[in-house]
């Protein structure tokens, strides 16, 4: 009977750690890049995890969304490339909490991103 409630807890353990990795970036974070064009500067970056990967997508402020091409979460680290507009733009930023510091590379150079993970209703 012990070995049988060690194996179910181990069991238990094993289930709970595996999805803790994406699970700090999973959801709804609102973000802000100052120098970034009107229209484009302000948003939502949503993410789900489906299959064990990362997806999403931005929604600008204006409604207007782009689907995301590339998501990756390592170390507190999180890197996003999507089309906007016909140009491809690489996000990279470091989760803190419920707060995300980084920049977003495009063609008018590099800029400082910051998001607040927006709470569940």
């Amino acid at each position: 009977m012990k070995k049988f409630f060690t194996l179910i807890l181990l069991f238990c353990f094993s289930i709970a750690f595996t999805n803790v990795t994406a699970q700090p970036v999973v959801g709804e974070w609102k973000y802000k890049v100052a120098q970034a064009p009107y229209g484009y500067d302000t948003g939502v970056i949503s993410l789900k995890e489906v299959e064990k990967k990362l997806t999403g997508e931005i929604i600008f402020d204006s409604g207007y969304k782009v689907k995301l091409q590339s998501v990756d979460f390592k170390n507190d680290t999180l890197r996003v490339g999507v089309y906007v507009d016909s140009e491809y733009v690489n996000i990279l930023s470091r989760v803190k909490g419920k707060k995300l510091e980084g920049t977003v590379d495009s063609s008018m150079g590099k800029m400082d991103l910051t998001a607040e993970k927006l709470e569940k209703k």
